[in-house]
């Protein structure tokens, strides 16, 4: 019966409660700051030096890190990759005694946000 009545459309609105006693404050959990940093774009050549087995392992541990979807929108480059992921690629890299560069598609400078 509900159903019958029920809006149809499906719009999400999100807002920031402005009566929340956190807002404007320095410990408010939303507050960023604006800090410009670079992040890379896309790893699509990263594992082109690389051998197999090797290959094989990193991107099993990457997925297991970032989840399947994220992990390919990153490599893929229609996710940038912030400074903190760009370090657990690194770890899980020398982690498995890979010593080669990191090959990433491109960089951009964006906000932290």
């Amino acid at each position: 019966m509900v159903g019958r009545y029920a809006d149809t459309s499906r719009e999400t609105y999100l807002a920031v409660n402005p009566h929340n006693p956190l807002m404007g404050s320095d410990s408010c959990p939303l507050y960023r700051e604006d800090i410009r940093v670079i992040k890379k774009k896309g790893f699509t050549n990263m594992y082109y030096d690389m051998p197999w087995h090797l290959e094989f392992k990193i991107r099993r541990q990457l997925i297991a890190k970032f989840g399947r979807k994220q992990y390919f929108q990153m490599r893929k480059g229609e996710r940038l990759i912030t400074p903190d992921q760009q370090k657990v690629i690194e770890q899980v890299m020398r982690a498995n005694n890979w010593e080669g560069p990191i090959k990433y598609d491109g960089e951009v400078e964006d906000y932290l946000w």
